[in-house]
């Protein structure tokens, strides 16, 4: 079994820095929130494409961190991060604020659009805290280039505010929801450990890299990148469904080439025991709450369709996930899959978690398409 290492915080923040901090956000907020509703021109689309940018910035300063080890770009890349939340912050707020204004008020998680800016928000405060804890940046140089991607090409959907439908209206939705995403992040947190942890056990075992794994690597990132732009920009119809099969696959097989490829990299990687404990820290925070949401979502649909459980292919899809990630925490658990082992289920948790996001989301009908409006 291996050895298990706990890694502490041994600065704890002072009660004068946490008032600081607070006092900071919300003076943040309150004068996003006046300048929002006295001058009327300030839309929560454009600060969320704002937002967009500065986590653009944030993942480029993360990227230069991480080749050149330079302590103060990183910490640029960090308060760009927290900048980009605070916006998110101020973007969800506004858009809360519009929608009351339009005597429609509901929270902003509602559509794909509005997940797709509240699941990075999420993410991003999930990731900032372990950044803080673990006194790491590695895993922003992975994680924050997919979150400035979700936020920025999220905007290619409907960004206006509608009412809900009838089944969304409804206390659940505040619990169901909020569960379901607070899960999201975690997972996604726990994957660029879980990549990072391959890259650092691939340079420890001194993996060979030969011409297959270069020509894999180049050949699996080009047909990722066409088939999965012909995924998110085609129609709904079978046919883009076969594109997505396919960017699945590419993207599978990028990430096992990556490993190999990247390996030079490693070095620059903190430790596989940490690298690990991170993923497995993560997991173990979002394994519960996405099995509150399963729950909850049960219990909604009961109210609101009479059944509990539908077979639908959200329902569906989230139980794979939910298997996945439980089959994680037992091996880790017992000690029977361990290390590598371990890091490709969370890798294979979080491919499930994409079709479960987007792939349901965007081609599969069922009790859950009103997500995609």
């Amino acid at each position: 079994m291996d050895n298990v290492v706990v890694f502490e915080n041994k600065n704890k923040p002072s009660y004068l820095e946490t008032g600081l901090f607070i006092g900071v956000i919300l003076a943040f907020l309150g004068l996003s929130v006046f300048l929002a509703l006295s001058s009327g021109k300030v839309s929560n689309v454009l600060v969320f494409q704002i937002a967009g940018f500065i986590y653009g910035l944030s993942a480029l300063m993360y990227i230069f961190q991480f080749f050149f080890k330079n302590e103060n770009i990183g910490k640029v890349g960090t308060l760009l991060a927290f900048a980009g939340w605070l916006t998110q912050t101020a973007g969800l707020f506004i858009r809360g604020l519009e929608s009351y204004n339009m005597g429609i008020f509901h929270p902003p998680w509602t559509n794909l659009y509005e997940s797709l800016m509240f699941f990075p928000w999420l993410a991003v405060g999930l990731y900032l805290y372990i950044e803080r804890e673990y006194k790491t940046r590695t895993i922003g140089t992975f994680f924050m280039p997919i979150i400035a991607f979700l936020v920025i090409w999220g905007h290619k959907f409907n960004t206006d505010i509608n009412p809900l439908v009838p089944a969304l209206r409804s206390y659940w939705l505040y619990l169901h929801v909020l569960s379901s995403f607070v899960g999201y992040a975690g997972f996604t947190v726990a994957f660029g450990a879980s990549f990072a942890y391959l890259l650092k056990e691939a340079q420890v075992k001194n993996k060979p890299v030969n011409t297959y794994h270069y020509a894999g690597f180049i050949f699996s990132l080009i047909l990722t990148g066409i088939f999965g732009y012909l995924t998110l920009t085609g129609a709904k119809d079978i046919k883009t469904m076969i594109f997505g099969i396919i960017f699945i696959i590419t993207l599978i097989a990028l990430i096992y080439f990556a490993v190999y490829v990247l390996k030079p990299i490693a070095n620059k990687l903190p430790s596989e025991n940490l690298l690990s404990e991170i993923a497995f820290k993560a997991v173990a925070i979002s394994f519960p709450v996405w099995t509150a949401s399963i729950m909850l979502g049960g219990a909604w649909a009961n109210e609101a369709w009479g059944s509990y459980w539908s077979w639908d292919p959200k329902e569906t899809w989230a139980l794979i996930v939910w298997l996945f990630f439980a089959a994680y925490i037992h091996g880790r658990t017992i000690g029977k899959w361990k290390g590598e082992t371990s890091a490709w289920i969370v890798v294979a948790g979080f491919i499930m978690l994409l079709i479960c996001y987007f792939g349901v989301n965007l081609y599969f009908p069922g009790l859950h398409s009103y997500a995609t409006e």
